[in-house]
């Protein structure tokens, strides 16, 4: 399999892995060039031909992390109506099975967002086009949204070490989000 310059993917995957690693067990501002391409056994020249910067390289793994999190939630097959109703109910169990390594990078991800804004185009993205998703289902829009924002309330209480949730109420939140969003497309369409 080959990216868009031509090489094969697996470089480039095996780059981001190590540089995932490194922010798993540190922070962003322990990764380098020089000890990424180390790490990953590649040369440094090798690094910048798939990330001219430590820039591209961050914004490679939260783009990798957002088509994850897509993979995971996003059926581009089903209609408007059925969409929503996968997505919600995928970001639910997503958001409640999501270790701690990954909450970890995600946090190290967010707090380099200071130093590189940019960081935070590929997130604002994921947001704009899944809120436009949303509103097509104008009668669920309002309850979505709630969903979705309470999703990331809890991942970012829990991704900041603000509040860590039992496994008890982390089960009985997610049983009540799944409970909200099945009664409302249960509903009849007006």
């Amino acid at each position: 399999m080959t990216s868009a310059h031509g090489a094969r993917t697996s470089n480039r995957d095996a780059l981001l892995d190590v540089l995932e690693s490194i922010i798993s067990e540190g922070s962003v501002h322990d990764a380098t060039l020089d000890g990424v391409a180390a790490r990953a056994g590649v040369t440094k020249g090798g690094l910048i031909y798939h990330f001219k910067s430590k820039e591209a390289l961050l914004h490679a793994l939260v783009e990798r992390m957002r088509a994850k999190v897509d993979a995971h939630c996003v059926d581009p097959e089903a209609d408007p109506r059925s969409a929503i109703k996968k997505f919600l109910i995928a970001r639910i169990n997503y958001a409640f099975t999501m270790g701690p390594q990954e909450k970890k990078i995600m946090a190290n991800l967010l707090a380099a967002a200071s130093t590189y804004p940019s960081l935070l185009v590929p997130v604002k993205g994921m947001y704009d086009s899944r809120s436009g998703d949303l509103a097509q289902v104008a009668e669920s829009a309002g309850l979505a949204l709630s969903v979705w924002t309470a999703l990331d309330g809890f991942v970012m209480l829990e991704m900041l070490n603000i509040r860590h949730f039992s496994d008890l109420e982390k089960q009985q939140m997610q049983a009540a989000l799944i409970g909200l969003v099945e009664q409302q497309f249960a509903a009849p369409r007006d």
